[in-house]
């Protein structure tokens, strides 16, 4: 009976750490996000409306707003935290397929640069294709979702590269 070797998983593989901490840290990187933004929005709309704006894509106009309104939140929250997991994730396998010697901090600068792509695909080509109002898009100033959606990537791409490294 030959025996056959174990051995670690390099680096350059995807493994359950790596989807893990990027599932984490998109989590994390999303509920900042969500917090900036909902706390830029009291100006404008009102607290609830980035969360209710999600709501709104999905379901139509009249679930847009700034006040609180239950089903409207818990989709919209459901639906943003869904989108950060799964988004981390996808960070996660990138940096490790194709970044896994780089520096923390030149992994955190990626992760900023990747919340501004996931901004320009998710608020100015998916939201702004679904809803023709344009409700979610104008909740914040462009600035203020350009500024979120850095802080999710760089949330993202800091508790990914905690967590990666502190299991090594």
């Amino acid at each position: 009976m030959a025996h056959v070797a174990s051995h670690p998983a390099s680096r350059s593989e995807v493994g359950k750490r790596q989807i893990v901490a990027g599932a984490v840290g998109g989590l994390i990187g999303g509920m900042a996000m969500a917090m900036f933004a909902m706390l830029l929005a009291i100006g404008r709309d009102g607290f609830w409306s980035p969360v209710r704006g999600i709501a709104s894509v999905v379901f139509g106009d009249s679930h847009y707003g700034g006040g609180f309104d239950a089903p409207s939140v818990v989709v919209g929250v459901a639906g943003h935290m869904m989108n950060s997991l799964v988004l981390g994730i996808v960070f996660a396998v990138a940096a490790t397929l194709l970044f896994r010697k780089a520096r923390p901090m030149t992994v955190w600068m990626l992760g900023a640069m990747y919340g501004l792509a996931v901004w320009v695909v998710m608020m100015l080509g998916v939201v702004h294709g679904l809803q023709g109002s344009n409700l979610l898009v104008d909740a914040l100033p462009a600035w203020g979702w350009a500024v979120a959606h850095v802080m999710f990537g760089v949330v993202t791409a800091m508790v990914f590269t905690t967590i990666n490294r502190s299991a090594e």
